[in-house]
C-alpha cells in the first residue's frame, strides 16, 4: 500500500512540476485561438478558450494533388444513373498565422442522371488542437469538372466534436460552422452555439 502512495505522490509532483512551468509560459503566450498554451492543455481552468471562434483554411491546389478516384460501376442496364465519380482528398489545413495546424480530408460520391448531377459528400477536419468534426453535405453540381466538385464542399452546418481521440478540449461541443471558398482557397469558420 506505501508503494502505491509514494506512486501516486511522485506522479501528482511529475504533474506539478510540468504544469507550472506551462502555466507561466502561457500567462504571456497567446496561440492563434486565444488561449494560452496552459489553456489548450488543461481546458477546465480556461473555459473561455472555447467560446473563441475558430478559423482555419486549406488550399484547394493542395487538395487537387491529393485527390485519387475510386471506380465506380454501374450495376444495372436499366438504372437511372448516366455517370458516376467517387473521389476522395485531402490537404494540411493552416491556421490565420498561415501555421499548419491539421487536416482536412473530404470523399465526393458524385451521380448523374437526367435531372441533374448529385453529390454526396463526407468531410474531416481535425486540428492539431484537438479539434476533430466530420459533416456531410449532399449538393447538386453544374458539371464534374475537379474544381466543381472540390468547392461544392462551400456549406453552412452545426457540426458536434463527437470524436474524441486523445487530448481533446473540444469534445462534445457544437459549433456553427461556415465554409466558404475563393479561387485559391476552403475557409473554414467555426463559433461555438
Amino acid at each position: 500500500m506505501s508503494f502505491l502512495q509514494n506512486t501516486r505522490k511522485v506522479v501528482f509532483f511529475l504533474f506539478l512540476l510540468i504544469a507550472t512551468p506551462l502555466y507561466m509560459h502561457g500567462a504571456n503566450h497567446q496561440h492563434s485561438s486565444g488561449c494560452s498554451k496552459f489553456c489548450e492543455l488543461m481546458p477546465s481552468p480556461c473555459q473561455s478558450c472555447n467560446s473563441q471562434d475558430l478559423s482555419y483554411y486549406l488550399y484547394v491546389g493542395d487538395f487537387i494533388d491529393s485527390i485519387i478516384e475510386i471506380p465506380t460501376t454501374i450495376l444495372s442496364d436499366d438504372s437511372s444513373t448516366l455517370a458516376s465519380q467517387y473521389l476522395a482528398g485531402r490537404a494540411p489545413v493552416y491556421n490565420e498565422q498561415d501555421i499548419k495546424v491539421g487536416t482536412c480530408s473530404a470523399s465526393f460520391l458524385c451521380m448523374q442522371n437526367a435531372d441533374g448531377i448529385y453529390t454526396d459528400i463526407s468531410n474531416y477536419l481535425s486540428v492539431d488542437n484537438g479539434l476533430i468534426v466530420s459533416w456531410l453535405t449532399p449538393t447538386t453540381l453544374a458539371n464534374l469538372e475537379l474544381d466543381t466538385i472540390i468547392h461544392s464542399m462551400v456549406t453552412q452546418c452545426i457540426v458536434l466534436a463527437s470524436t474524441k481521440i486523445g487530448f481533446n478540449p473540444f469534445y462534445g461541443q457544437v459549433f456553427n460552422m461556415i465554409v466558404s471558398s475563393d479561387d485559391e482557397k476552403i475557409y473554414f469558420q467555426l463559433s461555438k452555439l
